[in-house]
């Protein structure tokens, strides 16, 4: 059986070299479909996180290639369940997409009861990148290596480290409990309203540690505010090519980051999303884009449908479990 905590960077990584192969135009798909009034792209975050700026990065290209008025809409609330439940809710005719996050698979779970099934209600077309996790600490921690900082969170006083997330089921939060999860660390999650606030916090030296999304701190990391000591992913990241990976460095099989994507409600017509499909690999492909996307810190994936709805499945594989072992429930 294959190993859950590698499976989602297995198939992101498919999804990579898919994309890269995929031909340039396929006109029988843009023909089928065509919108025929403005698109949104529900963003269920505030503006300036990292998937309202990857959305707006391809906002411009899907509306010179489809025609239409492309217009993003930030509409937040609940860990990301009001924007993703609005779209769930939606006609499945492609004119409402969502930009999906690992939020919109993982806060249902900790909800009772559950604004929406994001298996059931929804329609996974295209992956857009994955969002890196990078393990940031106060500037003053003693630690100033990967494996330092490891003994020192399992040496501490129990309770006593702490690590900030952007709220309860946050990735940051989910990053940090699956660490506890895999080493029995025993560490007081800090949630904030916000990746922002609570990177302040890390910096204030108020919070011991973060493994956030890599857009969120690489401004801080970048003018040193903030040292960085390791990455979530399976591999090492281009940008960041000297940090270790947690997994390569003291948590073997340790993977954590989360990803952007284009779902549509359930009942989208193949035609549908065949040629948003198409249009998102062909956006991914821009030099420009892809150029400002890595700059920010975004793996930009692409891929097939196929390739979607597999990965999807297997995070909500690996992180229904942990949700369920740690207790996690959502604090409104």
């Amino acid at each position: 059986m294959a190993d859950p905590q590698s499976a989602g960077y297995t198939a992101f990584m498919i999804a990579r070299r898919t994309a890269l192969a995929l031909p340039l135009a396929t006109p029988a798909l843009a023909q089928g479909w065509s919108p025929s009034r403005p698109i949104r792209l529900i963003v269920p975050f505030p503006a300036g996180g990292s998937p309202d700026i990857l959305a707006r990065l391809v906002a411009g290209s899907m509306q010179a290639a489809l025609g239409q008025n492309v217009v993003v809409e930030n509409r937040t609330g609940a860990g990301a369940t009001v924007g993703s439940n609005l779209v769930a809710r939606e006609a499945p005719d492609g004119h409402t997409i969502l930009v999906a996050t690992i939020s919109a698979l993982t806060a249902p779970l900790m909800m009772t009861p559950a604004p929406y099934d994001p298996v059931r209600d929804f329609r996974p077309v295209v992956g857009l990148a994955i969002t890196p996790t990078v393990l940031v600490t106060r500037p003053d921690f003693p630690a100033r290596d990967v494996a330092s900082w490891h003994r020192a969170v399992q040496s501490a006083p129990p309770g006593s480290m702490t690590f900030a997330s952007g709220g309860v089921g946050n990735p940051a939060h989910l990053a940090g409990e699956l660490y506890r999860s895999m080493t029995g660390a025993d560490i007081t999650h800090v949630p904030f309203r916000g990746s922002a606030p609570g990177l302040v916090e890390v910096r204030a030296g108020r919070v011991d540690f973060s493994i956030v999304d890599l857009p969120a701190a690489s401004s801080m990391i970048a003018d040193r505010q903030l040292p960085a000591l390791a990455v979530g992913t399976a591999a090492r990241l281009p940008v960041l090519p000297d940090l270790p990976t947690l997994a390569e460095s003291v948590v073997p099989g340790f993977e954590a980051y989360s990803w952007i994507m284009f779902w549509l409600p359930a009942g989208a017509p193949d035609a549908v999303a065949a040629r948003l499909n198409e249009q998102a690999n062909l956006v991914l492909r821009d030099a420009g884009i892809a150029g400002r996307a890595t700059q920010s810190g975004f793996l930009l994936t692409g891929g097939t449908e196929t390739e979607a709805r597999a990965f999807v499945a297997a995070e909500h594989a690996k992180w229904s479990r942990v949700i369920r072992e740690r207790n996690i429930r959502f604090e409104g």
